[in-house]
C-alpha cells in the first residue's frame, strides 16, 4: 500500500515538474515554428506564381497546385481533429507525451486495495472508485448495474441512515479544506437481508485538489447475526423463542415464534430488551455474563399489548466488555403449559369417548365432521368440544354447517366466502349473542366432497389489531402534534420577543399601545394552546416533586369549588393509607380542571346541575384488573377517581374523547384539546386514565399514578426562607460573555440584541457545528453557554458532551419546546445545567441569565 501511494506520488511530481519546465517562458528563437512557417510562405508564394502566370510555371503547375490543395487539406483535418487538436496549432515540447499519458487510465492503483476506495474532488464530486466501492455501492442501495456504472459520493452510498450524516458532514467539511480525518460510523443495517455492518472511513488530501476516501468494515463475525444466517441454522422458525443481543441491550435478532408472540413486525428495529420485559428479569438475564455459562431463568415476556407471558429463558453470553453477546432461548413455562395463565388458558378435557378420536375431540381449535356434495349444503356429522364451545351449542349434529357464521351481505357472499376456505383460510364471524372472528379451512375427500372443517378462533387477534392500529394512530397523531407545537413555538417566539422589545419603544398611552398589547393576549392563548398540544404529545417540560396527594387536594379543592358553577355538588372523599406520588403539580391541576370542566358542562348542559366526587385511595393492578383494566401494569398505584352524575357516553364516544379535537359539544364551544391534555399528562407521568360510563348514570375517569417506596419519600425540607428570597425584585442586567446557539434566525436575532441591550456581550452561532469552531478559537471565554436542544447535525447535548474540555467553568442555559428529560444526565458531566422552556418572555431570558451569571458561590465542575 505504501509503495503504491510512493509510485503513484513520484509520478504526480514528475508531471508537475514537467509542466513546471515547459511553463517556463522561452529565451530563444524556436528554429522548427520559423522552418514550418518558411516553408509554408514558399508554398503559398509558388501557388500564387501557379496560379498569376501559368506559361512561366510550364507543365508543372497544375500538379504543383493539386498538392498544394491536398497538404492544405491533410493540415488543415490534422489541427482540427485527432492528435492536432490535442497538441495544439503550435506543437511545444512535450506536447506527444502528454497525450499519450492521457489516454492512459488514471488512478489504476486503486484496484490493487483491498477496501472501497474513491477518488474524489475537494466538492465530493466521484473521479474514479474500485470495484470494491462499487459492489458496497450495489449493496447499500441495492440497485444493479456493471462496474462501468458511473460512481456515487458517499453522503448517497449512507444518506439512508440519518444516524449518519453528522460524521459524514465531518469528513466533507475537512476533505474540502484539505486536511485528514478519520470516523468510526455507527452500526447499521445493510443489503435487502438488512445484516448489521459498521465501517471506519477516512480522508486524506491528493495532489491536484483530489480527495482520497477509503472505507474499511471493522464489524466482525459477532455483529454478523442476520436473518439469513439464522435461517440457514433453522432458529428462524423454530417452535420456541430465540433472541440474540448486545451488552447495550440491543436486540440484533429475534425468530418469528418471539416476533409472533410478542406481536412485533418482521420490519421491527431498534428493540431492546428492556422494552419487552422488566428491568429485574434484564438483570437476571445479564448475571452470567462474565463466567460465560448458560443461565437458566424464570422471566416474563411483555407484548405490545402490555400482557406478560411467563417463559423459560436459557442465555449464554460469548466475548468480553464491548465484545461481548448473548444468544437467548425462550421456552414455555409450564405454568402456560398447563392452563395457569388466563391468556393461553385451556379449560379441563372431556373424558374421550370409547370411540372417539383425541386429537379431534381435544384440539384446541375447533373442528367438525361434515357430510354432503358441496360445503354450503353441508351438514355436521360430529363437531369437537371447542368448537361447540365457541358456537354455544349451535354446532350440533344434523345443523347445516354454513348456519354457524353470519351473512353480513347476504347469503351468496357467505357461500363464495365458503368455496374459497376450500383452497385458504377465510375470515367468518360466529353467529350467535356473542359473535366471535374465526378463521375457517375446509378439508376435501378423494371424490371432492367436504370431510372436515377447521374454525380457529382469532377473536382476541383481531382486537389486538385494532388496538395496534388505534395504538399506531394515535402515536401519529401525538408525532404530528408535537412537531407542529415545535415549529409553531419557534414562530411564537419571535413574536413575543420582538412584541415585548415594540411594547418598550411604545409605552401606556402611545396610540400603538392597545395594538401591542392585543397581540401579546393573543400570544399568550397561543402559547396555551401549544402547552395543550405539547401535553397531548407527551413533550412538555414537567418538573416532578414528591407530595401527598391528600395535602394537595384539600388545598386545590378551594380553587376548585369557585370554577364549578353553584348547581353541582362538590365532594372529596380521601381514603385511608393514600400513598406519596412523584408528579408535576401545576400539570395534574391542569388534568382535574379539565375532567372538572368536562364534568360541569356535560351535568349543566343534561340535567342542570348535579355532583362532582372526587375520591383517592391506595390501588394495585390487580384492582384494575378487577374493573375491566388489564392494561394497567401490576403495582402499586395512588387512586384519584373523578365522578360525575351527567348524561354519560356511548361506547363509540369513549373510543374518541382522548383524540385530539374531538368534541361532542357545539361549534365554536371549547378546543377539543381538554381530555386529550389529560391523557398525555398522566401517561407522561407515568400512569393509566380510565373510564367508565353509562348512559343515565354518568362518567366516572379513573387515574391510576405510580406510588412511591417509604424508602424513596425524601425528609420534609424547610422551603419558607428560600420562597421570601426568590420574591424579592431583582437586577436582570449584568456583564459576561455568552455564547447563543440557535437554529432559528429570527429567534436567535432578537435575543442576541436584548441581552446586548443590557450590557452583555453576546457570540451567535447558527448550529453546533459552528458553535464548535467558535469554541476551538476561544476556549475557556465563555461565562454562560445558551444553547437549543434540538438542531440539525450535532444538537445542544451532544455540543456540551464534546465540547467539556473547551468550555472551561462556562454554566449552561438549554432552551427548547420539548420537554427537559434529564438532559443534565445526557452530559456524562456535573456541570451546572439549567432549563427554559420556549417559548419565553424578555425578563424570562434576563432572568435566568442573572441567576446564572450572578450566584458566583454555585461554581460549576
Amino acid at each position: 500500500m505504501d509503495s503504491l501511494n510512493r509510485n503513484n506520488e513520484d509520478q504526480d511530481d514528475a508531471i508537475d515538474a514537467g509542466e513546471e519546465l515547459l511553463s517556463t517562458p522561452r529565451q530563444r528563437v524556436d528554429v522548427m515554428q520559423l522552418l514550418f512557417w518558411g516553408c509554408l510562405l514558399i508554398s503559398i508564394a509558388a501557388a500564387s506564381v501557379a496560379l498569376a502566370w501559368p506559361r512561366a510555371s510550364g507543365a508543372p503547375g497544375p500538379i504543383l497546385l493539386i498538392a498544394m490543395a491536398s497538404g492544405g487539406l491533410v493540415f488543415l483535418l490534422w489541427t482540427v481533429r485527432g492528435a492536432g487538436r490535442m497538441l495544439g496549432l503550435f506543437p511545444e515540447r512535450g506536447s506527444a507525451i502528454r497525450a499519450a499519458q492521457a489516454s492512459q487510465p488514471r488512478f489504476g492503483w486503486i484496484e490493487a486495495l483491498d477496501e472501497c476506495v474513491l477518488i474524489a474532488d475537494q466538492g465530493g464530486a466521484p473521479v474514479a472508485a474500485n470495484n470494491a466501492y462499487k459492489d458496497l455501492t450495489r449493496l447499500a442501495l441495492m440497485v444493479g448495474g456493471s462496474n462501468d456504472s458511473a460512481p456515487v459520493t458517499v453522503d448517497r452510498l449512507f444518506g439512508a441512515s440519518p444516524g449518519l450524516a453528522a460524521p459524514v458532514y465531518r469528513l466533507s467539511k475537512d476533505a474540502k479544506v484539505g486536511l485528514s480525518r478519520r470516523e468510526i460510523l455507527p452500526p447499521i443495517t445493510i443489503g435487502p437481508e438488512q445484516v448489521p455492518a459498521q465501517y471506519e472511513i477516512s480522508v486524506s488530501p491528493l495532489p491536484r485538489g483530489k480527495v482520497l476516501w477509503r472505507i474499511r468494515p471493522i464489524a466482525g463475525e459477532r455483529e454478523a447475526t442476520g436473518a439469513a444466517d439464522l435461517k440457514s441454522l433453522y432458529v428462524e422458525d423454530a417452535p420456541m423463542g430465540f433472541f440474540a443481543a448486545r451488552p447495550d441491550g440491543t436486540i440484533t435478532y429475534a425468530n418469528s415464534w418471539l416476533r409472533d408472540t410478542l406481536g412485533l413486525p418482521e420490519t421491527a428495529r431498534n428493540i431492546r430488551i428492556d422494552d419487552i420485559m422488566r428491568p429485574e428479569f434484564v438483570k437476571m438475564l445479564g448475571r452470567d455474563r462474565k463466567t460465560g455459562l448458560p443461565g437458566r431463568a424464570d422471566i416474563q415476556l411483555r407484548g405490545r399489548d402490555g400482557i406478560e407471558i411467563p417463559v423459560q429463558a436459557i442465555t449464554t453470553w460469548s466475548g468480553r466488555g464491548a465484545e461481548a453477546s448473548g444468544r437467548t432461548i425462550l421456552l414455555a413455562s409450564a405454568q402456560v403449559m398447563n392452563g395457569g395463565e388466563e391468556r393461553f388458558a385451556l379449560s379441563s378435557s372431556r373424558p374421550p369417548r370409547v370411540d372417539g378420536d383425541p386429537m379431534f375431540d381435544d384440539a384446541p381449535f375447533g373442528a367438525v365432521r361434515l357430510q354432503g356434495d358441496s360445503v354450503q349444503g353441508a351438514v355436521i356429522l360430529d363437531a369437537n368440544r371447542a368448537l361447540m364451545e365457541m358456537t354455544d351449542g349451535q354446532a350440533a349434529p344434523g345443523q347445516k354447517f354454513s348456519g354457524l357464521f353470519q351473512a353480513e351481505d347476504g347469503e351468496d357472499t357467505l357461500s363464495k366466502a365458503l368455496v374459497d376456505a376450500i383452497d385458504k383460510p377465510v375470515g367468518l364471524r360466529i353467529a350467535g349473542k356473542n359473535p366471535r372472528h374465526v378463521n375457517v379451512f375446509v378439508a376435501l375427500d378423494g371424490s371432492g366432497r367436504p370431510s372436515v372443517a377447521y374454525v380457529m378462533d382469532i377473536t382476541e387477534q383481531r382486537q389486538l389489531e385494532i388496538r395496534l392500529a388505534h395504538g399506531e394512530k394515535m402515536q401519529a397523531i401525538g408525532q404530528l402534534a408535537g412537531g407542529v407545537a415545535h415549529d409553531f413555538n419557534n414562530v411564537l417566539q419571535g413574536i413575543i420577543l420582538n412584541n415585548e422589545q415594540l411594547m418598550v419603544r411604545h409605552p401606556l398611552g402611545d396610540p400603538s399601545y392597545a395594538n401591542l398589547q392585543s397581540i401579546h393576549e393573543f400570544s399568550m392563548r397561543a402559547k396555551e394552546l401549544v402547552k395543550m398540544l405539547l401535553a397531548y404529545a407527551r413533550q412538555q417540560t414537567f418538573k416532578r416533586e414528591v407530595f401527598a396527594v391528600t395535602d394537595w387536594m384539600t388545598e386545590f379543592s378551594i380553587l376548585l369549588r369557585q370554577l364549578l358553577d353553584e348547581r353541582i355538588e362538590m365532594d372529596v372523599k380521601h381514603g385511608r393509607d393514600v400513598p406519596y406520588i412523584k408528579a408535576d403539580k401545576n400539570q395534574l391541576e391542569n388534568a382535574l380542571f379539565n375532567l372538572a370542566t368536562n364534568a360541569r358542562d356535560a351535568m349543566l348542559s343534561h340535567k342542570n346541575g348535579g355532583k362532582l366526587t372526587i375520591r383517592t385511595a391506595r390501588a394495585t393492578g390487580k384492582d384494575a384488573h378487577a374493573k375491566g383494566f388489564g392494561f394497567v401494569e401490576d403495582g402499586d398505584y395512588m387512586l384519584i377517581e373523578v365522578e360525575d352524575t351527567g348524561h354519560g357516553m356511548t361506547k363509540d364516544v369513549m373510543d374518541k374523547i382522548f383524540q385530539p379535537f374531538f368534541t361532542t359539544k357545539e361549534a365554536g364551544v371549547g378546543t377539543g384539546l381538554g381530555l386529550a391534555t389529560v391523557y398525555g399528562i398522566i401517561k407522561q407521568s407515568g400512569g393509566y386514565i380510565c373510564t367508565t360510563s353509562g348512559i343515565g348514570k354518568g362518567t366516572t375517569f379513573h387515574i391510576y399514578l405510580p406510588a412511591l417506596k417509604a424508602e424513596d419519600i425524601p425528609a420534609p425540607v424547610e422551603t419558607i426562607a428560600t420562597e421570601k428570597t426568590a420574591a424579592r425584585p431583582m437586577d436582570i442586567s449584568g456583564r459576561g460573555r455568552i455564547l447563543l446557539i440557535e437554529d432559528e434566525d429570527g429567534v436567535r436575532g432578537i435575543a442576541a440584541s436584548l441581552l446586548r441591550s443590557r450590557g452583555y456581550e453576546v457570540e451567535e452561532a447558527c448550529d453546533g457545528e459552528e458553535a464548535m469552531d467558535i469554541l476551538e478559537d476561544q476556549p475557556g471565554s465563555f461565562d454562560l453557554v445558551i444553547s437549543d436542544v434540538v438542531m440539525p447535525g450535532k444538537d445542544g447535548p451532544t455540543l456540551i458532551r464534546e465540547a467539556k474540555e473547551l468550555l472551561g467553568h462556562a454554566r449552561v442555559i438549554f432552551i427548547s419546546g420539548y420537554a427537559e428529560r434529564d438532559i443534565a444526565q445526557q452530559l456524562d458531566d456535573d456541570r451546572a445545567v439549567s432549563f427554559l422552556p420556549k417559548p419565553f418572555t424578555v425578563r424570562q431570558l434576563a432572568e435566568r441569565v442573572k441567576q446564572e451569571l450572578g450566584t458566583p458561590g454555585k461554581e460549576a465542575a
